[in-house]
């Protein structure tokens, strides 16, 4: 029964409840908690009418006090509590001020009120949805008779009858409501750790009226946010409050909100996902939750992102329903996910160099599977979801970027030709959802999963085992190690040098000198396109263009030297800190964040010197240089970096970029992703990428060549050109490195050998061909301990 009497003759409160539940104080509650088997008591202070939300709900807000010997000196005695639904038709007469109550199964959330009313920092929220009771303490009733029992209802009235919600269409929604909807997941991010305490969840649905809405979702706890799989995926939502954000309506969870996701799929269990202990749910509901199916199958602009490996393609984004055979922590930065769904992808695969002992899984699955599994590399953010997944464990991830490693253009020829290699990565970010979600048991997603493995095993039991690389790596004694390519007899450099390009060998040598010995100068930008390289500006380069930019934007004639807000951004102008007070304009990208921070936010500066840059670079996410000098803002050249994003500065190619005025960024939608890719395709910026370039001098005592390593160059170091540039730690890993494969000071005699992949290939130089040599398929063993 939700509302039930306690009797004093009946002794303590401790002794009318069973065992497992436990007291807990308004002070000891905590956000995310699943209150299952505890109880808060107080007395009611303030009991305040019951009113309706914008549904046409009842709800009823009460203030519980702490008992004398419980309350402490602070504002966490007294607490603001919420009853919902048909619960306040059982409360409102039956409780008054002063009486003694006792809650169970509640929940707990933020109170936005907590700083005007000085009541506890966290309120208690109650409705049958989750299971809640609500013990009223009658001190002046009698000894129960047996017509009267603990767990009778305090009030004898005509059952009620199942309260009618009442849900809206999305296209009817408006500003300042508190509503109940139902709806169809057309996007959404798994829970993500917020910048606060919270984690959340954005999920954006649409439904037949063509109406679309954006829901942003806070909990405390992951496990209470909706469990939302895919695309596709059905909702209810009860008790969201619908706000308006950058010109657009957006729902975020009110007081009291509650969710139940349903399988998409057309004729999936009719059985909800919830974290609500109770819910109603009636033949209405199940006759809209199935419309909602039939509709959102027929609909082609739900896109449904989950293929098969066998039907990936380079250069796609796809969602990956699969099973975890494995994983392992590469390094500091990512973890190595090894997953099968069951078919073979049909590409060349990059298998990611890993000693079989850091493998986490059983070494007889990960042996049979080896020819259907794939290596998907985690990064950032998602690291600490991948380290905690258990093996075995059947997952979607979501947004992997399947890429193709870039061709090298000379012919391919001899013995160790090969494609090009997929390579499977979860960049860092939410962005298009990015994330990796477990499924249940219940998911028919997962049951389907399983029939492809069954059939996987049983078709293809005789060619499953290989361990070729993996088993290479484990026993490899050199600081290299090849990545391919292990069964093909080392060449001498004597034979190399006698043979016509191109060609493509196995060797073992030692590498006696490498250049530049400054080892800042062998990262070089580097243009696709074109394939130029070039150095990277030093600093007194860059200084004196922005102070050009400076003197020309001091000198131009301006009609209207105020600069102005516009539809995309915000306007400000800060006091540079030196003696002629110049004024540096700052223009702020609008969001469609709830909290807007410098780390995630987008600025357009003017004014600044290359000090101011730096400084800026390090408050704020992403920074883009312009003028204002013409009718329109624009870049300043691309001698200077157009875009500082994440302390990274981002060149674009002076012959193969097109520059477009910087206003072309308004096409770009809030809740589109900013990233660099992006903003350098609506410039109409070439981005220039950071490689590597080094010259290695090797020698087998039968002969000596030259190879260049640079396109493979981040594979071989497992360092990042792009982030050692910013990085003092990844320089000196870098120089640790070096000194490893060839020693300072050292005869070359006492240099260690090396196993190394080279080919051959020619470079014209005028009317000449030259020969030159590079590595490839090779990485340097010994990362783990630098």
């Amino acid at each position: 029964m939700p509302l039930q009497q306690l009797r004093e003759s009946d002794g303590p409160t401790e002794a009318q409840f069973p065992s497992h539940l436990q007291r807990i104080e308004f002070d000891k509650l905590q956000l995310g908690s699943a209150y299952v088997d505890k109880y808060v008591e107080g007395t009611i202070l303030v009991k305040y009418p019951p009113h309706e939300l914008g549904t046409g709900e009842k709800v009823l807000k009460i203030v519980l006090e702490e008992s004398t010997a419980q309350q402490s000196m602070s504002n966490q005695g007294t607490i603001n509590t919420f009853i919902f639904g048909k619960l306040v038709e059982d409360c409102e007469l039956a409780l008054n001020q002063g009486d003694t109550v006792v809650l169970t199964k509640f929940q707990v959330t933020k109170s936005p009120s907590a700083s005007k009313d000085g009541r506890h920092t966290f309120q208690l929220e109650l409705s049958e949805e989750t299971g809640a009771t609500v013990f009223v303490y009658d001190k002046s009733a009698k000894e129960p008779t047996a017509a009267c029992s603990v767990t009778e209802p305090m009030i004898r009235r005509p059952k009620v009858g199942i309260q009618d919600y009442v849900y809206v269409p999305l296209n009817k929604i408006k500003d300042g409501v508190t509503v109940n909807v139902y709806g169809v997941v057309k996007f959404f991010k798994p829970p993500y750790r917020s910048k606060g305490t919270d984690f959340c969840s954005t999920v954006t649905i649409v439904d037949p009226s063509n109406g679309k809405l954006n829901c942003v979702l806070f909990s405390g706890n992951a496990d209470l946010l909706p469990k939302i799989y895919k695309v596709g995926d059905v909702v209810r939502f009860h008790r969201i409050k619908i706000q308006e954000f950058n010109q657009e309506l957006q729902a975020i969870s009110a007081v009291g909100f509650s969710a139940l996701i349903f399988d998409g799929t057309l004729g999936a269990p009719m059985k909800p996902r919830t974290s609500s202990k109770s819910y109603q749910f009636t033949a209405t509901d199940q006759q809209t939750v199935e419309g909602l199916r039939r509709w959102a199958n027929a609909n082609l602009s739900i896109h449904k992102s989950s293929i098969k490996l066998s039907e990936v393609k380079p250069a796609e984004y796809f969602d990956l329903t699969c099973q975890l055979i494995a994983k392992a922590a590469v390094d500091r930065s990512a973890v190595l996910l090894k997953v099968w769904d069951g078919t073979k992808c049909p590409h060349p695969l990059w298998q990611i160099p890993v000693d079989m002992n850091a493998l986490e899984g059983d070494p007889a699955d990960i042996q049979r599977l080896c020819k259907l599994t794939v290596d998907v590399l985690v990064y950032d953010n998602h690291i600490k979801a991948a380290n905690s997944l258990k093996v075995g464990s059947y997952l979607r991830i979501h947004n992997i970027h399947a890429k193709l490693a870039t061709p090298s253009s000379e012919k391919q020829s001899g013995s160790l030709a090969t494609e090009p290699e997929l390579e499977f990565h979860l960049h860092g970010g939410t962005s298009y959802g990015r994330g990796i979600t477990v499924l249940p048991e219940t998911c028919s997603d997962l049951q389907q999963l399983k029939q492809f493995l069954e059939s996987a095993l049983s078709a293809d039991q005789d060619s499953l085992g290989d361990l070729t690389l993996l088993a290479m790596l484990n026993t490899s004694r050199g600081p290299s190690v090849l990545t391919a390519h292990q069964h093909i007899r080392a060449t001498s450099l004597q034979e190399v040098l006698g043979q016509t390009p191109p060609h493509k060998y196995r060797i073992r040598a030692k590498l006696v000198n490498y250049e530049p010995k400054a080892l800042y100068q062998s990262v070089k930008l580097y243009c696709p396109k074109c394939r130029l390289l070039q150095e990277i500006p030093d600093d007194d380069q860059i200084d004196g263009l922005l102070q050009d930019v400076c003197s020309l934007d001091s000198t131009a004639v301006d009609p209207d030297p105020q600069p102005h807000d516009a539809l995309w951004y915000e306007t400000t102008m800060w006091e540079a800190e030196d003696q002629r007070r110049r004024q540096i304009t700052v223009r702020l990208v609008k969001t469609d964040r709830v909290q807007r921070t410098p780390e995630l936010s987008t600025i357009l500066v003017e004014g600044v010197t290359l000090n101011e840059l730096h400084r800026l670079s390090r408050r704020f996410g992403t920074i883009i240089p312009v003028t204002s000098r013409t009718e329109c803002l624009t870049l300043n050249g691309l001698s200077i970096p157009f875009l500082i994003q994440d302390e990274k500065w981002h060149y674009g190619c002076k012959h193969c970029s097109d520059p477009q005025p910087v206003n072309a960024l308004k096409t770009l939608s809030p809740a589109e992703s900013w990233e660099s890719s992006v903003i350098a395709k609506v410039l109409g910026i070439q981005l220039l990428r950071y490689v590597f370039v080094m010259k290695f001098t090797l020698d087998d005592g039968s002969g000596s060549l030259d190879a260049f390593l640079w396109d493979e160059a981040e594979r071989f170091f497992d360092i990042s050109a792009a982030d050692i540039v910013i990085n003092d730690a990844l320089q000196k890993k870098l120089t640790r490195i070096m000194d490893t494969l060839c020693p300072p000071r050292t005869d070359p005699d006492g240099c260690p050998w090396l196993e190394c992949c080279i080919k051959s290939y020619y470079v014209s130089e005028g009317s000449e061909e030259k020969i030159c040599y590079q590595l490839f398929d090779t990485v340097f063993a010994g990362a783990e301990g630098i």
